[in-house]
């Protein structure tokens, strides 16, 4: 059976919903929510693949529930098309600051309400189709034992695999945007290691064979660890990361 994409459509004037229900059902599944409460809990039992959300909402407005949404590990790639009559460059500007991905205008049109939706799910099926590879490499890792972390040029957390947050005691997304040398480095190696990664996320040094460090699991225990560190470039070949995998070394012990 051919999979349809759900349509969250989000505004509490019931015309408005039912007129863009009207002009996308043929091709969507379409949900309604009249208030950003609604939104929200929809979200959640509905799972669905783009929201046309409404700005002015009595008791959360669009901002603040576009806000919720991209500020959530498990949402953050949801797409969010912001539907108002606002046309101000301020009302865009806010959008754009909480993480819109598109904007409407009121009354809307059919062939731009079309378009548009068209357009960011194909942007989200690729997505998708990355992350799902990416989770397909971090299964292989699992498997192989290693406690993998990828992390931003700041060295933020950006992904932990399963096997580290096990190790390391966390839930799925406990770790992710937290600095993993001020959070999960004992107070007196953090200087040094941090001056090592800096150097080599600015290029001045390559990464060693390998480097060894305790890290800090949840409950205050020192884990010895062997880390072997690959730089992350984008398509200029500017670093933009770097991946650590590490041995645990207490199995060893």
């Amino acid at each position: 059976m051919h999979h349809r994409d759900k349509v969250l459509i989000v505004d509490d004037e019931q015309a408005i919903v039912e007129l863009m229900g009207l002009y996308l059902k043929s091709d969507y599944d379409v949900i309604p929510a009249y208030s950003g409460q609604e939104a929200l809990d929809k979200v959640k039992a509905e799972k669905p693949d783009i929201i046309l959300l409404d700005v002015m909402m009595p008791d959360m407005n669009g901002y603040e529930v576009c806000r919720v949404l991209k500020t959530s590990v498990e949402t953050q790639f949801l797409p969010v098309v912001m539907v108002t009559a606002l046309s101000g460059k301020d009302d865009r500007i806010k959008g754009i600051e909480v993480g819109a991905d598109e904007f409407l205008g009121k009354p809307v049109n059919r062939l731009e309400l079309v378009t548009r939706v068209k357009s960011l799910l194909r942007i989200k099926h690729l997505q998708d189709k990355v992350l799902a590879e990416r989770n397909e490499a971090m299964n292989y890792l699992d498997i192989a034992g290693f406690v993998v972390f990828v992390l931003d040029g700041d060295m933020k957390i950006n992904l932990v695999n399963r096997k580290g947050n096990e190790v390391l005691g966390y839930d799925e997304f406990e770790l992710i945007g937290h600095d993993f040398v001020k959070f999960l480095v004992p107070e007196e190696k953090c200087t040094e290691l941090q001056d090592e990664l800096t150097k080599i996320i600015s290029g001045e040094s390559e990464p060693p064979e390998f480097a060894e460090h305790v890290v800090l699991a949840k409950d205050g225990k020192e884990i010895p660890m062997r880390w072997y560190d690959v730089v992350l470039m984008d398509d200029d070949g500017e670093i933009t990361g770097i991946l650590r995998s590490g041995e645990d070394l207490s199995k060893f012990e």
